[in-house]
């Protein structure tokens, strides 16, 4: 059976990617995000199609969910996720499909748990450097297997997958399926050529990155931002430096495209939703958003960027979803 595996190019994607990779060896391997989730899936022609850790944005979320039903009858689809979804929606795709959601953990651990028993034990390193690259490594099942192996050295790998490919070395869609391929056969991040010094080279880099965004990061209301800084492709570090730099709540690394802005937002706060937050104030201006609860992204047009942070703003005095902390 052919199959195709549709991954996020982030830390945990590739992780995920690899461990269903590790499971059906022939399988080709796509790159894909929320916003290019239709036109690939669409494109997809293979009797198995396996999805993991993209995130179904709410204004493509009728079209994704026709098209996963649509796709279903002629291919057995695999969806692995931890992005939030509405309940109704998450119905109607587990009578369709095989659907395996958990806000509360990685990507990398549910496609781990789900294939474990035919996988080489050793591949949980790959669920554990998932979860760590995403900030989830504190879960039962994680920190469990951290007791059974040298956690200095699960770290260091975790760390030199998460840090060196956002060197521009390792950036590119071609040279993380190189990766993936790699990590399912078994080796580790350090055993990549190059990846190591990349990763020492970017984890300098930060450091640079935070007194740059010390000097240029601005503030409105409860939002520091920064905007078309040259941040060496650190987008989610930006946007956490940009709120910690302005005591904010909330950060923004604004890059300026074509025809939209590209927005990454981080939280400082963690009783507000920045999933919801950033899928809300999007849709106010005409754009789309979200993500985690603490980290997310945004899409809207040129013009809208200061309606947009006085959403955010509004929606952070609504503070209508606080968490106990």
């Amino acid at each position: 059976m052919d199959t195709v595996i549709l991954t996020h190019s982030d830390c945990d994607g590739i992780c995920a990617g690899a461990i269903v990779l590790s499971k059906f060896t022939n399988a080709k391997v796509f790159f894909t995000k929320p916003v290019s989730l239709y036109d690939d899936l669409n494109a997809c022609e293979a009797s198995r199609i396996v999805i993991a850790d993209i995130a179904i944005t709410r204004r493509d979320i009728s079209d994704v969910l026709k098209l996963l039903i649509e796709k279903s009858k002629s291919s057995e689809i695999f969806y692995f996720d931890h992005h939030p979804l509405p309940e109704e929606v998450k119905k109607k795709l587990q009578n369709t499909l095989s659907l395996y959601l958990n806000e509360d953990c990685s990507t990398s651990e549910l496609v781990y748990r789900y294939f474990q028993n035919s996988l080489p034990r050793e591949r949980v390193w790959l669920a554990i450097y998932g979860a760590i690259g995403d900030y989830e490594e504190k879960t039962e099942f994680v920190e469990q297997h951290l007791k059974q192996w040298d956690v200095r050295a699960l770290y260091f790998q975790a760390s030199t997958l998460f840090l060196g490919i956002k060197d521009e070395k390792f950036d590119d869609y071609e040279t993380k399926r190189m990766i993936v391929k790699t990590l399912a056969d078994g080796k580790n991040p350090s055993d990549i050529e190059g990846l190591v010094e990349a990763a020492k080279k970017v984890a300098r880099e930060e450091f640079i990155l935070y007194q740059l965004i010390k000097k240029n990061a601005k503030k409105i209301g409860e939002v520091g931002y920064v905007k078309d800084l040259y941040t060496f492709g650190f987008r989610g570090p930006s946007a956490l430096f940009a709120a910690t730099t302005t005591n904010s709540k909330i950060g923004l690394a604004v890059h300026t495209r074509k025809n939209h802005f590209d927005i990454t937002l981080r939280s400082r706060d963690y009783t507000c939703d920045l999933n919801k937050i950033a899928e809300d104030a999007a849709e106010v201006v005409g754009g789309s958003g979200g993500g985690h609860p603490h980290a997310a992204g945004a899409r809207i047009p040129l013009d809208k960027m200061e309606a947009f942070i006085e959403e955010i703003n509004r929606l952070l005095k609504q503070n209508p979803n606080k968490k106990n902390v």
